[in-house]
């Protein structure tokens, strides 16, 4: 009797441990991890001369001193009309850097590099817009670097449009986490150069 008594007990342990399994299962299978949405901003950047400067885990454009930009790890990505600069190498003090993808969508960039991603350097930018153009030296990042076949976009001077790429960007913030970024415009609706418009998914971990 106690030899049936403890198959019994066993039977049903193992039965009740099944059924613990299967409530887990359909618990994981309820509550899927969720990805962040994808955001927009849109923000003026038409400045020759001083940064604008975006934070992502603000959502928002943050204010930095223009001199002591390196020295600063409140932002992420800066903007000085169509060049761009992240928070690391020559232009920070935090872990900045960026890799290109021609993916087209956010869907499709689902793993983060584990080489290949650029931090900043010099970079050469207009000091107006005067014509002829005068170029100074600062720094940024040259995966952005706009002209024919790369970076985020095209001017055709003869024409006088811009053609912008809409590839994902993934870009390594200042405390180290990653987002993916899709650079839409540079042109407000009255078709004025030096409004920023972008998509983003933070964080993308």
């Amino acid at each position: 009797m106690k030899k049936i008594t403890f198959l019994k007990q066993a039977f049903f342990l193992t039965v009740a441990l099944s059924f613990i399994g299967v409530f887990q299962s359909c618990d994981k299978e309820d509550n899927p991890v969720v990805n962040p949405e994808a955001k927009k901003v849109t923000f003026k950047a038409e400045s020759f001369t001083e940064w604008t400067y975006f934070s992502f885990e603000k959502g928002t454009v943050v204010t930095v001193d223009q001199e002591e930009y390196s020295e600063n790890l409140n932002w992420d990505m800066g903007f000085l009309r169509f060049n761009i600069r992240t928070n690391g190498g020559t232009s920070g003090k935090g872990q900045g850097a960026v890799y290109a993808t021609d993916k087209k969508s956010f869907d499709e960039v689902t793993t983060i590099p584990t080489s290949g991603l650029i931090t900043d350097s010099e970079i050469s930018v207009m000091k107006s817009g005067d014509m002829p153009p005068k170029y100074a030296k600062t720094t940024g990042n040259t995966a952005f670097k706009v002209g024919e076949n790369q970076g985020w976009a095209f001017y055709n001077y003869k024409s006088g449009d811009w053609t912008i790429n809409n590839n994902v960007f993934i870009v390594r913030s200042a405390n180290g986490k990653y987002a993916k970024v899709i650079m839409k415009n540079f042109l407000n609706e009255k078709d004025e150069s030096g409004y920023i418009t972008f998509e983003y998914v933070y964080p993308f971990n």
